[in-house]
């Protein structure tokens, strides 16, 4: 058999994210402003830029802050639950 040189790859993976947290979600739930209508009584939910800057959203979360920037969550209205979370780097959000 031939010998062959293994290939590795000049690019890095991309750092990990830290799992989301309880206080991020809660947060999302709790003080969520922007509310879209997604059809088959589900509803997207997300936090504006105003309410972002409110003393007591800051106060909550804290150091958190930029990462809830970024998060969604798909909520089903007829069973109360969630069915999604979106987590989006907030240096994308709009």
């Amino acid at each position: 058999m031939a010998p062959y040189k293994r290939q590795t790859s000049p690019r890095r993976p991309p750092a990990a994210k830290a799992p989301l947290t309880g206080a991020i979600i809660d947060a999302v739930l709790h003080y969520a402003d922007l509310q879209e209508d997604q059809g088959c009584g589900r509803t997207l939910l997300r936090l504006s830029p105003r309410r972002l800057a409110e003393a007591g959203v800051k106060a909550r979360l804290g150091a958190n802050l930029d990462r809830a920037r970024g998060v969604s969550i798909l909520w089903n209205d007829r069973e109360g639950e969630i069915v999604r979370i979106f987590d989006r780097p907030s240096r994308l959000m709009a």
